[in-house]
């Protein structure tokens, strides 16, 4: 049991080569051994001859039939040499059964040798064919017309073998001798046949190594058989001998071994693609199947007639239709065909509900149709609601800046069209800033929808109100004229006035209205137009709260020039056009100079001297007086630190520093580094910072104060009297100087409750053991109330005008002469 279990186990090609392994063994024992222990009597020659002959013949029969009649119209090209060469060799196989020895009639010499003759034409053409195929390309298909040619060079070579044998048997060489044997011909033949088909073998052998295929390794077989075969043939004594049958077995078992091969090739090899065909066709169609189903858009598929053939569940749910109902409609009925197959167009579901959808049509080249549905029912959803964001304010619902452009065009070629006009208004609510902070965004958030009801409530059929951003609106007034426009302009500003409840607090707030007019003379887009409102609407709030303007050709003049300066005012620092001026305070006790105030000047190429007034709130405006304010100190340390070098020393300068030079951090240090890189000692250093800068965070301001004044600086409260004084917090500032604003020095002289105002402030200041320094003197009159009062310091006109470094050097020379 353990052999036979063995034996299972082995594979194909292990049996392929015990086989041949078993038949080279049993040759070799014969032509060694001798037939001695065979069972083996010559009578039984004529049977078992004609049977084994029988056989070779029905099998290459077989052989060629099934090549011949294989699958497919193109066969192997070594199927189309084997199959017709099986054909000739079983004819030649007949025409030796029928001349050996022993057959009715045949047993002359001729007919003899004919049969040998037979013998060795079917074999050789074996064993050549074979060489043949091991040699031919494995892939190599051809049609039926080699195949055709092929079987008709066979039926010749068979045709000419039996002129031979039969007709002319005098032109083949002897090969047999009675009482002989075997001539030298015959020998050589068989020896070939042998050469032959082991060389075969040795080449299909190689191949079938390479690609493990079994035409390969049937064909090696069967050429080892035929060269084992001529061994038998070579060396047997008799035909009937024991050697002769052996050699007709081993042939026999060559021709089955090729005609196994043929089968292979023809038949089972097609076989097995087709149904690997028909495999792979069944898997695309599972998968093309189990895609549609899956696919995320409807797919209808249509024969060449346009009838519904197959549709997926999504066409299922988006047309409302199930699969049977489909099925023999037509495909315009559920898709309607567009240009270029495809594109956006309006599908129905079967309740006739419409949907928008993206379409792509295309036909196969048999002539079928698919269509490739997309529902863009939720895109244009997302577009539409994508529009409003972008058109429309989310707070409040109004049309935004973009969406009143488009508005305010059409309106506007409407208006030149009907010879109307129309206005632009752009309203700001002022001090908006307050409701966020106090109350938070939400708060402003329900001040702002408010805003949009009481606003809503002024406008006429027609008008449009549109949230620009923020805390602004524009109207856009249709049939409009300058009295209309102002009417509405004072209606939107009243509706303001009245108070707004937040948290249970009545909150009032203002507001400015820009208007524009749309010009007749000419045409002016929608952006230029709401820039003229804007414009408009900048001037009212720079006049103050509810107050309106109309736009005018000056406003434009003078943003322009603004804007000009400014771009200006960011290059005059690097390009050397700041220039310092000085203007001395006068001690009122003796009239000598106690020190000085540094004040910028701008001196510009073209504009000549530009007031201090027109560029300082620009630098303000900008964040250029941070720089400003560090040039002037710097310079200012630097002048003052020169003149103290040349002996000449005109008191403490002072610099002034805005709201927000005082503000940012490491103002200490940067007096400091200042005052290291002039070599300025800082006793000789006053720096002056307004009341309203020092009174928006006291507690913050204190500790600035204290951080200049450990560098040993002198402070000063400039313009004291007009913000919002804390005398509780002014005790407890380090500052040395107040003073007095030029506001309350001017009318001295002749207002009683100016001049009590000033000699509070002298009097404080004194109370506080601080220097009263009154700046705008002017006069005598306001020189004696001053000397009078017990003023320590005067600065002004009367005295001296802010003057070049050189006048006041001039100025302290012919003072220290005087005094010499």
């Amino acid at each position: 049991m353990s052999g036979v279990a063995r034996t299972q186990r082995l594979s194909m090609p292990q049996r392929l080569v015990l086989l041949v392994t078993a038949l080279a063994l049993g040759m070799a024992w014969l032509v060694l051994g001798g037939p001695g222990p065979l069972p083996w009597q010559p009578r039984w020659y004529v049977l078992v001859h004609t049977t084994l002959e029988v056989f070779s013949v029905v099998v290459t029969m077989l052989a060629f039939s099934t090549g011949w009649h294989g699958i497919g119209s193109r066969v192997p090209l070594r199927v189309a040499l084997l199959a017709p060469a099986a054909l000739a060799i079983a004819l030649l196989d007949v025409g030796h059964l029928m001349l050996v020895r022993g057959m009715p009639g045949m047993n002359g010499p001729a007919a003899a040798a004919g049969g040998i003759a037979f013998s060795l034409l079917a074999r050789m053409l074996g064993a050549l064919v074979l060489l043949v195929a091991a040699l031919a390309p494995r892939e190599r298909m051809v049609g039926k017309q080699m195949h055709a040619l092929s079987l008709a060079t066979a039926l010749a070579l068979t045709a000419a073998a039996y002129w031979l044998a039969l007709d002319s048997p005098h032109l083949l060489p002897p090969t047999r001798v009675p009482g002989q044997g075997a001539t030298a011909f015959k020998t050589g033949c068989e020896l070939a046949i042998i050469v032959i088909g082991a060389l075969a073998a040795f080449l299909l052998l190689a191949r079938a190594r390479r690609t493990r295929l079994r035409t390969d390794r049937y064909l090696a077989v069967a050429a080892a058989a035929l060269s084992l075969g001529g061994v038998g043939f070579t060396v047997y004594a008799r035909p009937d001998d024991v050697f002769s049958m052996a050699g007709h077995v081993y042939k026999l078992v060559g021709y089955l071994f090729l005609y196994g091969a043929v089968h292979v090739a023809a038949v089972q090899a097609p076989y097995l693609r087709l149904m690997r065909s028909e495999r792979s066709l069944l898997e695309s169609e599972h998968k093309f199947r189990s895609l549609m189903e899956c696919a995320p858009d409807a797919i209808v598929l249509a024969g060449a007639d346009g009838r519904v053939a197959m549709i997926n569940a999504r066409a299922e749910e988006l047309f409302g239709l199930a699969r049977t109902s489909a099925a023999g409609m037509t495909l315009d009925d559920l898709v309607p065909a567009s240009e270029a197959g495809g594109g956006d167009t309006e599908c129905r579901r079967l309740d006739d509900v419409p949907f928008p959808a993206e379409v792509r049509r295309a036909a196969t080249p048999a002539g079928q149709q698919i269509a490739i549905v997309r529902d863009v029912s939720e895109r244009r959803r997302l577009e539409r609601t994508l529009v409003e964001q972008l058109t429309y304010d989310a707070l409040t619902g109004l049309p935004n800046r973009r969406r009143i452009v488009e508005t305010l065009d059409e309106a506007a070629a409407t208006a030149r069209q009907n010879g109307r006009t129309l206005a632009v208004l752009v309203f700001d609510v002022a001090a908006f800033r307050k409701v966020n902070s106090g109350y938070g965004w939400s708060g402003g958030d329900d001040v702002l929808r408010e805003c949009v009801a009481r606003l809503s409530r002024q406008l006429r059929p027609g008008d449009t109100l549109a949230r620009q951003g923020g805390n602004e609106f524009i109207v856009v007034q249709k049939h409009s004229g300058r009295s209309v426009a102002t009417a509405l302009a004072e209606g939107l500003l009243a509706c303001m006035r009245e108070p707004f409840l937040l948290g249970g607090q009545k909150v009032f707030l203002s507001a400015s209205v820009g208007i524009a007019m749309l010009p007749a003379e000419a045409s002016c887009p929608a952006p230029e137009l709401l820039q003229m409102a804007q414009l408009a609407m900048s001037s009212a709030r720079a006049d103050g709260p509810g107050c309106l303007r109309f736009h005018t050709a000056d406003m434009a003049r003078a943003i322009r020039d603004r804007v000009e300066l400014e771009a200006q005012l960011r290059h005059a620092i690097e390009r050397g056009e700041l220039v310092l001026q000085y203007q001395p305070r006068i001690r009122t006790a003796g009239g000598a100079m106690a020190g000085v105030e540094a004040l910028v000047r701008w001196r510009h190429p073209t504009l000549g001297l530009v007031a201090p007034a027109r560029f300082i709130p620009l630098a303000e405006e900008t964040g250029l007086i941070e720089e400003l304010d560090l040039w002037v100190l710097r310079q200012a340390c630097r002048r003052a630190a020169a003149w103290h070098a040349r002996g000449l020393a005109p008191g403490r300068v002072s610099v002034n520093l805005s709201a927000r030079q005082f503000q940012q951090a490491g103002l200490a240090q940067r007096v400091r580094a200042a005052l290291e890189d002039s070599g300025l000692h800082p006793a000789a250093l006053e720096l002056e910072i307004t009341e309203s800068t020092v009174m928006r965070d006291t507690e913050e301001a204190a500790g600035v104060l204290r951080s200049l004044k450990a560098l040993g600086v002198a402070l000063s409260i400039d313009d004291f009297g007009t913000g919002y004084s804390s005398l509780s917090y002014l005790k407890s500032f380090p500052i040395d100087v107040l003073k007095i604003d030029r506001s309350f020095v001017k009318d001295v002289a002749e207002d009683a409750n100016g001049a009590a105002i000033a000699r509070a402030i002298i009097a404080l200041a004194h109370g506080l053991n601080l220097e009263a320094v009154a700046e705008g003197v002017e006069t005598a009159a306001q020189l004696a109330f001053l000397q009078d009062n017990g003023c320590d310091e005067i600065q002004g006109y009367y005295f001296s005008p802010p003057v070049w470094p050189e006048e006041l050097e001039r100025m302290m020379e012919e003072s220290f002469k005087n005094v010499a």
